[in-house]
C-alpha cells in the first residue's frame, strides 16, 4: 500500500468520524434549539424519528388512523415535555419512552376489541390462523400484560431495555412478564385469568 493510499484511507476514515460526530452534535443541537422553543428544530427531530415512532405505534395498533393518532400525540407530548429531557440517554430512547407511554395509555382507555396486537411468532407462522389466534388470546389480557408481552416477545426487547426505556425497575418488568405469561397460560388452558 503506497503512502498516498494510506493517507487517503486515513483522511477518509477521519471524514467518516467527523460526519458521525457532526450527526450526533447535530442531534444535540436540534434538541437544544427545540428546548429553547425553536419549532423548526423540533420539526427536524420529528423528521429524524417519525419512522421509529410510527413503527412502534404500529406494533400496538393495526388501524392506520390509530397509528397516526398515537404518533401525533407522541410528538405533541414530546414538544410539551421537552424541558424534561436531560440528555442522560439518547434522545431516541426518551422519545421511545414517550411513545410507549402514549400507546399504553391508549390501550388502557380502549376496549380490548379496539387493539390489533400480534406477535412476530404468529406473523411468521405457516398457519394463517395463528396470528388471529394470538390476537384473540392477547385481547383477553389486561393492557399492562399485553404491553409487556408485546415488548418482550413482539419487539424482542430485553427486560433491562424495557426497564431503562420505561423507567420501571428490572424486577417490576420481570414480575409483570411472569404474571402476564401465567395469565396467558390460564387462558390457553381454558381458564378465565385474563383481563383483571
Amino acid at each position: 500500500m503506497s503512502g498516498t493510499t494510506v493517507l487517503n484511507w486515513a483522511t477518509a476514515s477521519m471524514d467518516l468520524t467527523r460526519d458521525a460526530e457532526r450527526s450526533k452534535t447535530s442531534e444535540e443541537e436540534w434538541v437544544a434549539r427545540a428546548q429553547r422553543g425553536d419549532r423548526e428544530a423540533f420539526g427536524e427531530l420529528v423528521r429524524q424519528f417519525q419512522g421509529r415512532v410510527f413503527r412502534l405505534a404500529n406494533r400496538f395498533f393495526r388501524r392506520p388512523e390509530d397509528v397516526e393518532d398515537v404518533a401525533q400525540e407522541t410528538f405533541l407530548t414530546a414538544w410539551r415535555k421537552l424541558d424534561r429531557y436531560s440528555a442522560k440517554a439518547p434522545f431516541e430512547h426518551w422519545l421511545t419512552r414517550v411513545c410507549l407511554n402514549t400507546c399504553y395509555s391508549r390501550l388502557r382507555k380502549n376496549s380490548p376489541e379496539a387493539t390489533g396486537l400480534d406477535l412476530e411468532v404468529a406473523a411468521s407462522s405457516a398457519d394463517p390462523n395463528a396470528s388471529i389466534e394470538v390476537e384473540r388470546l392477547l385481547k383477553q389480557l389486561a393492557p399492562a400484560d399485553r404491553f409487556v408481552l408485546l415488548l418482550l416477545d413482539g419487539e424482542g426487547w430485553s427486560v433491562r431495555e424495557i426497564a431503562q426505556r420505561l423507567g420501571w425497575s428490572v424486577s417490576n418488568v420481570k414480575v409483570r412478564a411472569h404474571r402476564a405469561r401465567k395469565r396467558l397460560r390460564g387462558i390457553l388452558n381454558g381458564g378465565t385469568q385474563g383481563a383483571l
